[in-house]
């Protein structure tokens, strides 16, 4: 079998369409390139393998976390927490996004990981392939995923917010406020997290004797579009039918369901209570500042790191699911329903 060739610059430029400049200066940290460029560079570049001729042999261990993007608030505090986490441990944390699951993510990528020498891997809100698991397996590279989007196998790692619960008390304390219509803006029906959200809804209200009626559950996204949308639906149902509380399956969408209250001439909460989940800077900024659910996004970041390397020195054979605790945070957007007789 004849040799590997060596991955040059050239060689990634013609890969990424663009010049063999704009390849160097990504990979030597400029500024002057775009970071969407950047990201697609630096993919390509571990992807294809590529060495520096100048870098200096890498000796530190090195943890790998992979995402979807970097630009939401969820990842940017899972992150925070990982790193954390990995500088306390004394381990570089090889950071990556990519959108796609047939490119770096890969099983191929994970056999390179491992006979790179990586410690361990994180997996961030993606799907893990059966490819994947097969790889993971037969390298044994301690493997961590978190808040994956769809079960996964009993001898795999997962870190989660307990969405149930969140979902349930959410939807209890609505209750306790004296509201029977509850409407839900649901997450993506593909993520596990967002089913569990709506199942926690849905639990409390037949715990609570009272039917959930399909009408009151809408969307599809964590969006801010998903929650005006799905809150104007909502809004525009018969009165006698229409929610007097709406939960949104993340803040942002939440903030959408207040759009969509504005332009029905509602006021919030004095005519419709809102409930967010998350717990980030949108909830205290909004107006009125946002009753949501609390999950620790920087402890399930540094939980997954630590997992990570228990799991490299063989100190824990944890597996399963491991849930942290969510909480709600009561502020100014829920109110007892007006009467409306």
């Amino acid at each position: 079998m004849p040799p590997r060739s060596r991955v040059t610059l050239d060689t990634i430029a013609e890969a990424a369409q663009v010049s063999r400049a704009t390849v160097s200066k990504a990979l030597n940290g400029r500024q002057d390139v775009s970071e969407r460029t950047r990201t697609q560079i630096l993919a390509l570049a571990q992807e294809m393998g590529y060495e520096s001729p100048s870098a200096p042999a890498r000796t530190e261990p090195v943890v790998t976390i992979v995402f979807d993007t970097l630009d939401t608030f969820y990842t940017n505090r899972v992150l925070a927490g990982a790193v954390t986490a990995a500088a306390e441990a004394g381990v570089l944390l090889n950071v990556t996004a990519f959108s796609d699951p047939d490119a770096a993510g890969s099983d191929t990528w994970i056999r390179r990981l491992a006979a790179a020498g990586h410690l361990g891997l994180v997996i961030v809100t993606r799907e893990l392939t059966r490819a994947q698991t097969t790889a993971i397996r037969e390298t044994g590279l301690p493997t961590v995923t978190v808040d994956p989007v769809q079960d996964v196998p009993t001898d795999v790692l997962a870190i989660s917010s307990a969405n149930w619960n969140g979902g349930m008390s959410a939807t209890q304390y609505l209750l306790g406020l004296g509201h029977q219509r509850i409407g839900f803006v649901a997450g993506p029906a593909s993520s596990l997290p967002a089913r569990e959200r709506l199942l926690g809804y849905r639990t409390a209200l037949l715990d609570a004797g009272l039917d959930a009626p399909a009408e009151l559950v809408r969307g599809q996204g964590f969006r801010y579009e998903t929650g005006l949308e799905a809150g104007t639906a909502l809004l525009t149902l018969p009165e006698d039918r229409r929610p007097t509380a709406i939960m949104a399956a993340s803040d942002v969408a939440a903030m959408g369901v207040y759009e969509a209250a504005r332009r029905a001439g509602l006021s919030v909460p004095e005519d419709l209570s809102v409930v967010g989940y998350d717990d980030t800077f949108l909830a205290e900024c909004a107006a009125p500042p946002l009753t949501t659910i609390h999950q620790a996004l920087e402890t399930m970041g540094a939980r997954a790191i630590e997992a990570a390397l228990d799991l490299a020195a063989g100190t824990t054979r944890t597996v399963g699911t491991v849930q942290i605790p969510t909480h709600l945070v009561e502020r100014a957007s829920t109110a007892p329903p007006r009467s409306r007789g």
